[in-house]
């Protein structure tokens, strides 16, 4: 106990001796977690948007008219399609609600159906998944299918979909990854100005016997205390703007559709606080390094 109040009393007494240190130290952790903060909130969000557009991606069955299947025919397949593990859902649309909707989709042009004789659409299965980018996998089980006319689901368009936005996600990990490989540098140049102003303190506690461990944990517990401090602000700041701003466009821009629940927040805060932490001590240890060497 006598070490941790002397190490906590040395750490908590340099940070108000170096005062002006501590507020650059503070500010850098701050800047950067905010700037962090704000990369993480931009993933999440892009993450749910990319999410929404991928389910998109459905499946439409489309089966043969001459002659149409039979109603055994067509529970034998609804059977099959909904035993299918990537498949979430599938709704059966006949030949008559086929032609019910495309007349609503026309209904400011009625004469288009004045002609018709007869239904010339084809009833179909129309396949939401569980995993869209099974699509491929799900599509084939339907080639040489006895009753099966067309499968379309945009064959070109979900590989590009899908591509772009395997490319988007890794193109954000590693933004988040060179992000804090830059904070950590900041922040050790930061804290390295606040040892060296106390390199003769170390110099001497070197010489006297002092161990580097000795001397590492205050100034790790000073890192580590203004990690937190700043991440904690950065913190506030980063999730009330993001609720402020989601607020506002859900208000005035309803068409975005912004996903309102995309970022967690609880999960954002743990993220945040231990970075700041794990970038402080990191920052305090490399910025420490060199002064031990006596």
């Amino acid at each position: 106990m006598g070490r941790i109040s002397f190490f906590l009393k040395e750490a908590f007494g340099s940070l108000r001796r170096n005062y002006f240190m501590t507020i650059a130290a503070l500010v850098t952790v701050f800047l950067s977690i905010v700037v962090l903060g704000g990369v993480l909130v931009f993933v999440f969000t892009t993450d749910a948007l990319l999410k929404e557009v991928e389910e998109k991606v459905e499946i439409t069955v489309y089966l043969k008219t001459d002659p149409d299947p039979t109603a055994e025919e067509v529970a034998i397949m609804q059977d099959q399609i909904t035993s299918w593990p990537e498949v979430k859902s599938s709704s059966y649309i006949t030949k008559e609600q086929a032609l019910q909707r495309l007349k609503e989709d026309y209904a400011d042009s009625p004469e288009i159906f004045e002609s018709l004789t007869s239904n010339p659409l084809p009833a179909s299965f129309e396949i939401a998944l569980v995993d869209p980018q099974t699509v491929d996998i799900v599509a084939a089980r339907f080639e040489g299918d006895s009753i099966v006319d067309e499968v379309r689901y945009g064959k070109e368009i979900a590989d590009k979909l899908f591509a772009f936005t395997d490319q988007a996600r890794n193109f954000m990990l590693i933004f988040i990854v060179l992000l804090g490989i830059v904070a950590i540098l900041l922040i050790s140049n930061t804290i390295r100005l606040s040892i060296f102003a106390r390199k003769r303190e170390v110099e001497i506690m070197k010489l006297v016997g002092a161990t580097n461990w000795f001397i590492r944990w205050p100034f790790l517990i000073e890192g580590i205390t203004v990690g937190f401090l700043g991440a904690l602000v950065a913190t506030a700041v980063v999730l009330g703007l993001n609720h402020y701003l989601v607020g506002t466009v859900s208000d005035n821009l309803a068409f975005l559709a912004m996903p309102l629940d995309a970022v967690p927040y609880v999960l954002v805060t743990v993220i945040l606080l231990a970075v700041g932490v794990v970038i402080g001590a990191a920052g305090s240890a490399i910025g420490l390094r060199r002064f031990l060497k006596v």
